[in-house]
């Protein structure tokens, strides 16, 4: 990797740790989590190639920092990469984020209290993060940024996981974003050529 390219994911990185970081100055700054999902797409719809996952993906820049010793790198698990397991990590994240939008418009319709704390992997409940800045704000947007937090968060530890038991980009085997982009270029490859 030449030091330009080593640079820019350096800077990358340090962007998914900057993240983390605000959530203690303000939990209103995991609403940025909305870039991270969305931008993905419109790169890949205007690129017609996953340029996201290869270039500019915080995480994964993240990811290629750790576990450096190739010499301990292992092979990816062929049921990681194969269609059945991406499609289980899909539903998992989709049912999450569809949890999120309900419980986020049922907090705004006054029939449920919010979750202001940190939720891995939806189930672990943790604990709410000290804020520098109190900003007053409707319920349902604080339970959204703690809910898109624990998401970043979850998936971020997984991948950190993943990195040392394999090597270093394991978790975009299975990442939903990089799932669905590969699958909308392909789509957008079979459509040009009928």
């Amino acid at each position: 990797m030449n030091s330009k390219r080593y640079g820019l994911y350096t800077s990358l990185a340090l962007i998914t740790l900057l993240y983390f970081a605000l959530g203690f100055i303000s939990i209103y700054f995991a609403l940025l989590a909305v870039v991270c999902m969305t931008l993905p797409f419109l790169l890949a719809q205007r690129a017609k190639k996953r340029i996201w996952c290869h270039s500019y993906c915080p995480r994964a820049s993240l990811f290629s920092h750790m576990n450096k010793d190739q010499k301990s790198w292992k092979r990816v698990p062929l049921t990681f990469t194969n269609g059945k397991f991406r499609t289980y990590v899909l539903w998992y994240f989709g049912l999450n984020l569809l949890f999120m939008t309900g419980s986020t418009i049922q907090i705004a319709l006054g029939n449920m209290a919010p979750m202001p704390y940190i939720r891995l992997f939806i189930l672990i409940p943790f604990v709410p993060l000290p804020q520098l800045i109190h900003l007053s704000a409707p319920l349902w947007l604080t339970h959204l940024s703690y809910r898109l937090y624990s998401m970043m968060l979850s998936s971020t530890l997984l991948g950190i996981v993943l990195a040392y038991l394999y090597r270093p980009r394991s978790w975009c085997s299975i990442c939903p974003v990089g799932t669905l982009t590969q699958n909308m270029v392909r789509q957008k490859k079979v459509i040009s050529h009928t």
